[in-house]
Formats: C-alpha cells, structure tokens, sequence
C-alpha cells in the first residue's frame, strides 16, 4: 500500500505546482511548544526564533515551522502542587478552574507579552525580509480535559462543578471552549490563525467516550479543528498491540492524528520502533508522523512560600546534543532517514516535539554537528514550504566578508585558505548546510600569523568564522 500510495504521489507531484500533505489541515510542519507551566521557558521572541525562521551557513533564510501546538498537561497550583489538565499520573491533583484560566493566558501572552503574543510580533518583523507566508502560521491550543476525580474545580454562574459527573464534565468543557474564543478575538493577533484544540490525553481508553465526541463537536461547529497525538502500546517483543482508541480517532472526531513513534527516549529502542509506527501510519489512512528528540535537560524548583520557582540546566552548557549525547544525536538522526526513505515528509504532515526548547539548543550549541543537523531539517521543511506554496526558496544570503584589507577567505584549486583569527573556531559548510571541516579556534605561533589550507572538492561552500561567514568558490 505505502508503495502505491508514493509511487501514486509521485504522479500526481509532476502534474501540479504544489503539494498538499494532508486533506483535513493546511499545516505542513506542527511544532508542540510546552508552555502553561511554571517550570516550561518563557516563550519570548528571542527563543520562538529559531522555531520561526531558520538561517543556513550562506546567509540565507526561510521561514520553519508553519503551525505551532501550545501545549502542556500539568501545572503547580498556589501551594506547589501538581495539578493535571487531563494526562498525568493518578498522584497528581485535579486542576481547579482559575488553574484552566492561568493556562489560557499564559499561552496567550495576555500578561507576559510571551506565547502568543511574542510569536505574533516576531513574524510581523520577518515578513518584510521573509516576505508574507501563503497563508497566516496557525495555532493549535491544549484542551484542558475535565478529571473525573475532580469536584473541587469551581462554579458557573454560581452553580458548583463537580467533575465526578458526565454532565458537568462536558459544562465545563463548553465554557473553557467559549473562553478561548472570546479571549482569542480579544487579543487581535495580526499574523496567527486559532486552528484547533489538542486533546492532552494520549488514548481514549477508559474516557467518557461520549464526552470526547460532543465536546468535538462543539468545537467543530465552531470552525476549529481537532488534533491528537497518540501513542502506540506494545507487548514485550515491542510489537504494536492493537489499539482501539489510536484506530478508532475518526469516529471520535478527530480531525488531525499524528503517531508518536517513541523510538527516540532509551537508547536500546531498536529501529523497529520506527518502522512499525511509519507502516501504522500508512495503514490508517489520513494519519500524520512525529519527530521526537531533546536538547538540555532541565530541573526545577519551587517555593510555596514566594510561590516562585527556579529553573536550572542539568546538562552543561554548549553540549547539545552532539558532544553531551551523540546516540541521541544519531536518533535524530535515524528519524529524519526513516521519514526520507519511508514517503513521511514527501506525504504526511508532521509534528515534532522538541522537548523544552530543542531548536533552540541546536542553534545555540555551539557545535558544528549540532549546526550540521539543524540545516538538515530547515532544508526539509523549506522544501515541504515551497511544494504546498507556503513559502519560497532561501533568499537573502550574505555578503562577503572583508577583515581589513583581506578577506576572511578565499578558494584555490582544491582548497580554502581561511584567514588566522586566533582567537575564534572555525566551519566549512557546503551550500545545502552539511559540515565539511570544524576546527576550534586557531593559535598563533610566536613568529607566525598564517591561517590554515583546507582541501575541498570543486564546487561552493561557505566558511564561518565566529560570526562571520563568507562564500567561497573552489575549482
């Protein structure tokens, strides 16, 4: 069937200008961004950036990721306790309805100019360089899902919840969808669309199934879509089990499914992990892939007494993810060759989850093999872009580099000879963002101030130096 369906597409490919990845969303590339909670980043336009547009080592730049899944499922209430929007372990307490309220908001940005609203004004000062999108950046927000262990959530109208009954459940359900609506047309974003809601739970089993479809409903009569991210169970031999819940999404109203492969999370997952969960995905018509991989770990801390809490790395700076963790780099690695061999980006829509801040990681890692991947995967997207006309081709590169009264390098017959600078390391990337040569920063000798040969095949490729970057044509 996955042959047919690729070979079919390709047909098809030849035949139109541009390609459509799914029938039910415009979204090609679906980035989740975990934000609600106190212990997540704060979601600022210096770290949406990298998430927003990508430049490649020439200069160059396209816009990422077209769709963006606010998204989170547990929070801390005024006392530092956990409390759950609908996907966590039986430990952790019921949210209350000012807790569903703070979530909104901070998604929004409605207070901290964060979310939302740091997104909004982030792609306004990039379209006059990046040009417009062909269509606004969408939004997807999490559903927070009403805990049947919960009768402490609140009132209407007066009127007390209590979330042990189905009634009240879907009351409250409604009135948060009324919320966002009405919060949504408050804050007047200029660049992002509200495109759906994304159920927090991972599987349907043991839920109020009749719940789940009028709540749908609701929000489908609305013109929002519906979107959910489940994960597959397996046995012992780590074969997929039937999963009535991951089969049955369209019969509970869901619009969007993306699969989660879990490959990436232990590393004596076998590759199978992927395999299995691309061919689930090829089997169940309409359904989408994810990426998963992370950056820095985080911990945190809280104290009820300020009602505060600190944020801090466990993995060391300037780490990510090649040096700290080169078998997690390669299983990111293993994702994006699977995707590429198995039809994923080239027919699917594709959502990636990226840990706290993943992207943001990889571009500020500081090593070239982090860079190197980054490339990769904004060369894959932007070729996603330009197929369904969402975007164009990179544009805008650099101009070259003069330090002083030479340049910082320069092409021979099968070399670079790059400049001494002393004091920073060096890259040498082809033109579609592969790493050639890394060095760390390059010593002078007491009596000599040389740079250094690099040999090249013919061809062009760009040299970073520091900050600097120039192209470099070799014969």
């Amino acid at each position: 069937m996955k042959k047919i369906v690729i070979a079919a597409g390709m047909l098809l490919s030849s035949l139109m200008s541009y390609a459509q990845f799914s029938t039910a969303t415009d979204i090609d590339d679906l980035a989740l961004i975990y934000i609600g909670s106190q212990h997540r980043p704060d979601w600022n336009k210096d770290l949406f950036a990298p998430y927003v547009y990508h430049t490649y080592p020439d200069g160059t730049k396209s816009w990422m990721f077209d769709g963006f899944l606010m998204i989170e499922f547990v929070a801390y209430n005024e006392l530092g306790q956990q409390v759950s929007f609908g996907e966590s372990a039986a430990s952790v307490f019921g949210a209350k309805r000012k807790d569903w309220e703070r979530l909104l908001h901070e998604q929004l940005g409605t207070y901290s100019g964060n979310g939302c609203r740091a997104l909004d004004n982030l792609i306004d000062e990039m379209i006059p360089e990046l040009g417009a999108p062909g269509h606004k950046h969408k939004v997807v927000f999490t559903l927070p899902v009403a805990e049947t262990k919960s009768d402490i959530w609140g009132e209407i109208d007066g009127v007390k919840l209590d979330f042990t009954q189905s009634a009240d459940r879907i009351k409250g359900m409604k009135w948060y969808a009324d919320l966002l609506f009405s919060e949504w047309d408050k804050a007047g974003f200029k660049h992002l669309d509200l495109d759906g809601v994304y159920w927090t739970n991972e599987t349907f089993s043991g839920r109020d199934e009749q719940m789940t479809i009028e709540i749908n409903k609701y929000y489908k009569d609305k013109n929002c879509r519906i979107y959910w991210i489940p994960y597959l169970l397996r046995d012992n031999n780590s074969d997929i089990l039937p999963s009535q819940s991951a089969d049955a999404w369209q019969e509970m109203g869901v619009d969007v499914a993306y699969i989660q492969p879990g490959y990436y999370f232990q590393s004596n997952r076998p590759k199978k992990y992927l395999q299995q969960a691309i061919d689930y995905a090829w089997d169940h018509d309409g359904m989408g892939m994810e990426v998963e991989f992370e950056g820095y770990n985080f911990g945190w801390t809280y104290d009820p007494a300020t009602q505060s809490g600190n944020r801090y790395r466990i993995t060391p700076q300037n780490s990510v993810l090649y040096e700290n963790s080169p078998v997690y780099h390669q299983r990111l690695i293993d994702y994006i060759d699977a995707f590429e061999e198995n039809g994923v980006f080239g027919f699917m829509p594709v959502a990636y989850y990226s840990g706290f801040e993943a992207v943001y990681d990889l571009e500020h890692s500081g090593h070239p093999k982090d860079m190197e991947l980054l490339n990769r995967l904004a060369t894959i997207l932007n070729k996603r872009h330009v197929e369904s006309a969402w975007d164009k081709e990179p544009s805008a590169g650099i101009d070259d580099v003069k330090l002083a009264d030479r340049v910082l390098a320069y092409g021979l017959d099968g070399a670079i000879y790059i400049a001494d600078e002393g004091v920073t390391g060096v890259a040498v990337y082809s033109v579609d963002g592969k790493l050639v040569y890394a060095a760390g920063a390059m010593q002078r000798t007491a009596d000599l101030e040389y740079g250094i040969t690099v040999p090249c095949d013919p061809g062009i490729y760009v040299v970073c130096v520091g900050s600097r970057s120039v192209k470099v044509a070799v014969k």
